[in-house]
């Protein structure tokens, strides 16, 4: 697992560094990997024509429907509408 993966890196055992991660960011690793994975998704939607499909690939979230479901949750809107909500400029 990628957390276990982090954790060797500093050498420290999971549950050590999930605990000064919570301490350090006030997030869970988890909460904090969704939130980095909209971040990233929300600007690629922004600046990119990369389909759905790709962007899912690209920011981890491994496909489309995942990312859909994920995106609609946090932020009430669709990435199809997020997208279409930063393109009003090219009409």
């Amino acid at each position: 697992a990628k957390i276990d993966d982090w954790a060797r890196q500093l050498a420290m055992s999971r549950r050590t560094f999930t605990r000064n991660f919570q301490k350090a960011t006030g997030m869970s690793v988890g909460d904090w990997l969704l939130a980095e994975r909209m971040r990233r998704t929300q600007e690629l939607l922004e600046v990119s024509a990369h389909p759905i499909e790709r962007i899912a690939e690209l920011v981890g979230f491994g496909t489309a429907t995942a990312l859909r479901q994920q995106f609609k949750q946090a932020l009430g809107v669709t990435p199809a509408e997020w997208r279409r909500s930063f393109r009003m400029d090219d009409a």
